[in-house]
């Protein structure tokens, strides 16, 4: 354990996070999920009982609104690092370029590396898309591990934002395989008419932490170019996660 840690939060936490991807579960269940006490156990689910993080159900304890809706943990060292490696690409193409994470059912972006195109797509840090029409999110989402992937597709609406966005779960699993299959995902105008986006996964240790994209016109990013462009991301991506890896 890191030496800055503070290990009654971080089990705290452990539950949380525990509860939001399997559901209800029992003292019994969390002591033997962690391998702990029955009295630190107990202490912990009382102080999130009173804290109003967690409520007791029928069949043990879930979540309450306060905590149950899921989001990545934003780590501002992503959006530092990632800076030279979108600088070098959204010069080499003129767009946009972009990092993001979930948060609910919608990503938010938090960096941006302006175009250099005269028309290009205006963004700014913190905007926030539905994470199932948005290739941010949907780079996210394709690449996670599969418990972690459910507690936030159970969140996401499948509303449409264009006629072009999914609003069939099912259909929707199966288009997330896709993008797992060819390493990248795509917004056809799914969030916006006129505009496409395409995004690869950032990882750390293994697990996708964010995603990186790039933005522009429908007529300066088509379809044909999806391959090449995706190649491009990949390399930034690795890039990143080098950087990362380093730091």
């Amino acid at each position: 354990m890191s030496q800055y840690e503070v290990s009654t939060l971080k089990k705290g936490l452990q539950i949380l996070d525990v509860l939001m991807l399997k559901g209800e579960m029992t003292l019994t269940d969390i002591m033997d999920y962690f391998q702990w006490n029955k009295t630190t156990t107990f202490r912990l689910l009382h102080t999130l009982e009173n804290m109003g993080f967690i409520q007791k159900g029928i069949h043990g304890f879930n979540l309450t609104g306060k905590s149950s809706t899921p989001k990545q943990p934003h780590n501002p060292l992503v959006d530092w690092v990632s800076v030279p490696a979108l600088y070098e690409l959204s010069r080499k193409m003129g767009e946009t370029m972009y990092i993001g994470i979930l948060d609910g059912s919608d990503v938010v972006t938090t960096q941006i590396v302006d175009g250099t195109h005269a028309m290009r797509i205006h963004s700014t840090v913190g905007d926030r898309d539905p994470a199932h029409g948005s290739a941010l999110g949907k780079a996210i989402l394709a690449f996670m591990e599969p418990d972690l992937q459910q507690s936030f597709l159970r969140h996401l609406p499948y509303a449409k934002t264009t006629i072009h966005t999914f609003d069939d779960k099912q259909m929707f699993l199966y288009h997330l395989e896709a993008i797992k299959k060819r390493g990248y995902a795509i917004d056809d105008e799914e969030t916006a008419i006129g505009v496409r986006c395409i995004a690869v996964p950032i990882y750390s240790n293994g697990r996708v932490i964010a995603s990186a994209a790039i933005s522009g016109p429908v007529s300066r990013l088509s379809k044909k170019m999806d391959k090449t462009i995706s190649k491009e991301l990949k390399a930034c991506s690795k890039r990143i996660t080098e950087q990362l890896e380093n730091n």
